[in-house]
Order: C-alpha cells, then structure tokens, then sequence
C-alpha cells in the first residue's frame, strides 16, 4: 500500500468567530521529503496518519494524547490562543490491489474528544469500524478489514505464558512502516507494544521476510505439548497394566515405561505366571491347564445323583427373582430413555445459549459505530425479540433503541439460558443416579439367580461344598485371566495408536525443523542488503565482515558484531550513537526490499539524529529515491551537519529530478492554517 494524502480539518473559536483551519498534503509514490523548521508541525502531520489509521501507539499513546494540542485544545492564530471546537483527520490511500480508499476519524467533536470509531469511503460507499476494543482484529473491527484489503496475513503466535496463542496484531506490524523522532531512534521497533507476545519483535521481522519459522515455531511448541502428553498417557497406561497384572500374581514381559515404542515391540508383550520351580506359564498354557482341572472336579461331581436335591422352594424363589429382575430391567429402561430426552434438551439449550452469545457480541460491536448498522453484521440475521427473519428487510438499519433493546432482551435471554441449563444438569445427574441403582440392583438380582441356580443344580450341597469351592475358583481364575488377556488387548491397541500418533509427530517435528533450516537463504539476502546499505550510509563503528544477522542466537534476526575471541555483542552496544541510527536505516530499508509480508512504504521522523554525516544524509536520500518503495521522511529545512549548518535544499541537490518530491511547512503560520485567508 502507499499514502495518497494526509488531511486535517479543524473549526477553532477566534476574535472573528468561528474559523476553519487545516491542512493538506499529498504524496508521491516514492520518496516524499517533509520539511520546514524544528517548531513547524512536521511531526504533527506525521502523528495525523497514524491517527487515522488507528496506530498512534507507536507515537506513544491511545488517542488525542498522541496528537499535538493545537488539533483537540487550543492552537496559535495571529498571535491569538484560539479554542478547538471540531476537528478531524482524513487519510486516503491505495490498497495492494490499486483501490483507493478514504479514512476519516474524528479528532474533537464539541464536548467530546477522541473516537474509537474509523469511516471508510470508496466508490461513494461509506462503512465503520472500530479499534482499541476487544475483537477490533475481527469481523467488525477495523484491523481486520485493513489487514485484508493490505492482503496482510493476522497470525497466531506464541504468548509470553507459551499456554496460549495470540495473534500479531496490527499494531505490531506496522512498526516496520514507522520511526518516530522521540524515541523511535533508541532502537530496533522501539515502540512495539508487546501485547503479551513471546519475542514480539523476532516475530515481526518472521512475518515480514516470510520465514518458515513464524508458523513452524508455534507448531514446534504444539508437537513438544502433544508428544508430552502422549508420553504421559503411555506412562499411565502402563502403570495400570502393570498394576492389574500385580494384583492377579502375574508378569509383564519387559516394556519401556518412559516412552512409546514401536507397534512391532508392543505387539511382543505377554504376561505370564511363575508356578512351582520358577516356571514361566503363558497365557495358553495356563487356560489349559485350568480347562483340564476343571474338568476333572466337573467329572468327580457329575457322578452324584442331583435329582432328589431339588426344591419347590429353591424353584420358587428363583422364579421370584427373575420377576423382580424383569421390573428392574423395565423400570430402568423408561428411565434411560428419560435421560436420553433430558440430554438432547439440554444440547438444544446449549446451541441456543450459543446462538445468543454470538449475536449479544455482534449488538456489542455495532454499538460501537455509528454506520454500517445493519442485520447483516448479526450473526443470526433475525429479531431477537420475534425470531423474525429481517435480511431481506428495506429499512434494516439499527438504530440505538433498537441496540439498546436488543442487547436487553438478549442478556435476558442468556440469563434463562443459563438457568435451563444448570436446572437440566441437575436432572441428568439424578437420573444417572438413579440408573446406576439400577444397574447396582439388577446386577445383584442377577448374582442371587446365579447362586440360586447353582444351588438347585448342585449334589448333596453340604456334601460336597468343597469340590463346588474348587470349581468356582478354578472358573474364577480361568474368567480373571481371560478379562485380564482382553485388558490386555485392548492397552496394546490403545499404545499402538498413542505410539502410532507419537512417531507421526516425531516425523512431523523433523519436517518442520527442515523448513526453519531452509529460512536460512531468505536471511542470508536480508542480511547482504542490510550490509550494502549499511557500508554505503557510511557506517565506521565495526568492520562490515564482523558484522552478521544469524536465524539462531542471542539477539536472533537483528544485526550483532561477532569478533573473535570475544561474546557476540549487540550492534547498538558496539556503535556510535550516529552509527547505531544507520544501521536503524538499513535495517528498516533491508526489511522494506525484502518483506513478503510488508505493507509497503516507510516513514521517518528526523532520520538525521546525533550530529550525523551529510554525506550520510546524502546517500540516505538517494536510496530512497531510487525505491520502489514509498517513503516519506520529515527533515528539518536548516540543521547542522559535521558541524555546518545545512539547508534541505543541499541534501536533495544531488537526487534526480522527478524521484522525489519536496514538501515545505511555512515558517510562519505552522502545519495548521487558516484556510480563509
């Protein structure tokens, strides 16, 4: 994108009544040179497009307060203090794609100072979004218009906390366009809010040059958060295994606790029993040999006679049982099916809640504009208040009742939501309760009718108590095992998917780890243009050859000095004061040739700072000029240089008509003028 023009419209209180005042200017789309004396306004101009692009904290504050008094209090007019009333900014620029757009936002209006509120204009058309709010980087806010329109990708990125991710906000990005005069100087993006993100300046400089490691690093983190999990789960499915097999006397065949293995080495593990001599008994062998004892005593027990044994009392009792067992079944049945009914209202309560929290987000926004209110923002599209659909609806507009209106209702209805919702959860929980009686019962009525019938079946049951004893516990250890050989089916499919999932991430990691090394040809061009430039604005401090940019150490991505023998050191602690601010050029200028995702041009408050070179000055000027690039840098007209005073019009001598355009602030009357006279 570039800047077409800044505009500043002010209505001041003067000894002739109420006057306009302002000013205009329009830019090229290369170099554009700003200049005029120290107190002339030439920063003033410069703040009014950061203001209207919703990035006056770059300058230093949100708001009025990053703009000078003379647009929202009082400003100077022939010698008099006169009183704002109204003011307001306008910027127009053009898109990526060539379309122009137009920017107005308020400045003071009567009593009130400030606005959160941005107009866009193009082709007639007006719409509004808002910024410094919660969302203002979503749907409705400004940010995430200006980002698409810019084709500017809104990333995720790792958080300070590493718990979360935020997004690289606007604000963010936008400091490769800006350099102020105060303390844009002191370093590399000295004005970045950090807003909470890990290494926030890095990751500018990632997303401007398009590296592999933006996105990959914070996949990096997910596949180290996945595979930590995993290896936990692995570990925890192992203590249980291990833990069952303890309590039924048996033995794991060796398994790695600490990781996953692979599906070939899980697939290997047994268990085993240790019997008399220290005798290894698998599986198999097991089940066969406790199918032949039991079969023994089932034979030994066969041969008593078992007809006389039975009871008409035993028999009814068991029949008893059984009719019982059928009403529990019953009852159970028309309770789990009121459970179902209960769950699926209380899903349609949750959507419902869902539904209105959505759209009491969407009211929210739109009340922070004062255009663009229609049903279209709203996510459902219909009247909260009759469900009607209102899309299709001439008159469609919002207006503040209506909002008003809305947003009560709404609130209203998220309140009932909630209060369904928990009265649902408590009725879920009593009918779980009340089926898990249930299966307690008919599990019971279900052991009684098994004993019942083992009693009606048995042979002189006094008798031979003893061989019965026997049989259950050999059927009882045969059912152990074989739950305990299902059990351990199921934790092998369980460990081949965790072991399945673990190595796809260790494959995953080593692809991304590629794609960071390959990020490598990218910094090696950024760090040859820095260095051209660097060498030609005339730097001393270090010699260029130690001077380096590595993807991969302490001050990662920006420019250090590594000299041998000694701890690489950070350009700015190596350099003069005047050299630091060169390299402050060359950097930005490097990121401005080379940024795949840069918005474009670049803006520079005072370039000239800590009694810096003209010859530097020169060639600053002259690289600009040969760009492709916008920029717009503000230059006092007289300053000294090497100890002379030199007028702008010796800087931009050597530069080639027609690359460059010279915009000058009247000594006089300031920035903001009055436009009647």
């Amino acid at each position: 994108m570039y800047i077409n023009s800044v505009k500043v419209a002010v209505r001041a209180h003067t000894p002739d009544g109420n006057k306009d005042f302002g000013f205009l200017f329009e830019f090229q789309e290369g170099l554009n040179v700003l200049t005029g004396d120290n107190s002339s306004g030439k920063s003033t101009v410069l703040s009014c497009i950061y203001y209207c692009l919703g990035l006056e904290q770059l300058i230093g504050s949100k708001g009025v307060n990053a703009l000078s008094p003379a647009l929202h209090q009082a400003l100077m007019s022939d010698g008099y203090s006169c009183n704002i009333y109204e003011s307001e900014c306008f910027l127009e620029f053009t898109d990526k794609a060539g379309k122009k757009w137009s920017l107005n936002r308020v400045v003071k209006d009567g009593e009130t100072v400030g606005s959160n509120e941005i107009i866009i204009e193009a082709n007639g058309e007006k719409m509004s979004k808002f910024i410094h709010s919660p969302r203002d980087h979503s749907r409705n806010g400004f940010f995430k218009w200006f980002a698409e329109v810019n084709e500017l990708d809104i990333f995720d990125v790792e958080s300070t906390s590493g718990l979360s991710a935020k997004p690289l906000y606007m604000q963010n990005v936008f400091t490769l366009c800006f350099i102020e005069q105060t303390k844009g100087w002191s370093d590399f993006f000295s004005m970045m809010p950090p807003f909470g993100i890990k290494d926030p300046k890095q990751k500018v400089v990632e997303y401007c040059l398009g590296l592999n490691s933006l996105a990959v690093n914070m996949q990096l983190d997910a596949i180290k958060v996945g595979k930590d999990s995993i290896v936990e789960k692995w570990r925890e499915q192992i203590k249980e295994l291990d833990l069952r097999a303890q309590n039924l006397n048996l033995y794991l065949s060796p398994i790695d606790k600490l990781k996953p293995k692979t599906k070939r080495q899980i697939e290997k593990i047994y268990f085993f029993q240790i019997m008399e001599g220290d005798k290894e008994l698998g599986y198999d062998s097991l089940i066969i040999r406790l199918d032949e004892k039991i079969d023994s005593i089932s034979s030994s027990i066969s041969k008593f006679e078992t007809s006389q044994l039975r009871s008409a009392a035993l028999i009814s009792e068991n029949d008893s049982l059984k009719i019982s067992l059928n009403r529990y079944i019953s009852e159970r049945k028309e309770i789990e099916e009121l459970f179902w009914d209960e769950s699926h209202k209380l899903s349609r309560y949750q959507d419902a809640l869902n539904h209105v929290i959505n759209d009491l987000q969407d009211f929210k926004d739109i009340n922070k504009v004062s255009i663009g209110r229609g049903w279209n923002r709203i996510s459902s599209a219909h009247c909260p208040v009759c469900d009607s659909e209102v899309s299709n609806l001439e008159d469609s507009r919002l207006t503040d009742s209506s909002i008003k209106k809305s947003l009560a209702f709404l609130n209203s209805q998220k309140a009932t939501y909630q209060k369904y919702i928990k009265g649902s959860k408590k009725v879920l929980n009593r009918y779980q309760a009340t089926l898990d009686y249930y299966d307690k019962s008919i599990a019971l009525k279900r052991g009684q009718i098994d004993s019942l019938h083992k009693d009606l079946e048995s042979a002189k049951a006094m008798s031979y108590r003893s061989e019965f004893q026997m049989l259950a516990e050999r059927k009882q250890r045969k059912i152990e095992l074989e739950t305990f050989d299902l059990y351990l089916r199921r934790v092998k499919e369980d460990l081949i998917s965790l072991s399945h999932e673990f190595y796809e991430l260790v494959e995953e990691e080593k692809r991304l780890k590629n794609l960071v090394s390959s990020d490598e040809d990218k910094i090696r061009v950024f760090k040859s243009d820095f260095k051209i430039l660097l060498e030609s604005f005339g730097y001393r401090s270090n010699g260029l050859d130690n001077v380096d940019i590595k993807g991969k150490d302490a001050h990662r991505l920006f420019p250090s000095v590594y000299i041998s023998g000694q701890e690489p050191q950070y350009i700015r602690y190596v350099s003069s004061a005047s050299d630091f601010v060169r390299s402050i050029w060359a950097y930005y200028i490097a990121l401005l040739l080379n940024g795949v995702r840069h918005p474009g041009f670049l803006v520079m408050d005072e370039p000239g700072q800590h009694q810096m070179r003209v010859d530097s000055m020169k060639s600053l000027l002259k690289t600009c000029s040969s760009l492709s690039c916008q920029t717009i840098i503000a230059i006092s007209q007289d300053r000294k240089y090497d100890q002379e005073n030199v007028n702008i019009h010796d800087l931009v001598s050597e530069l080639e008509e027609g690359t460059f355009k010279l915009m000058h602030i009247d000594d006089g009357s300031g920035c903001i003028a009055r436009l009647d006279n």
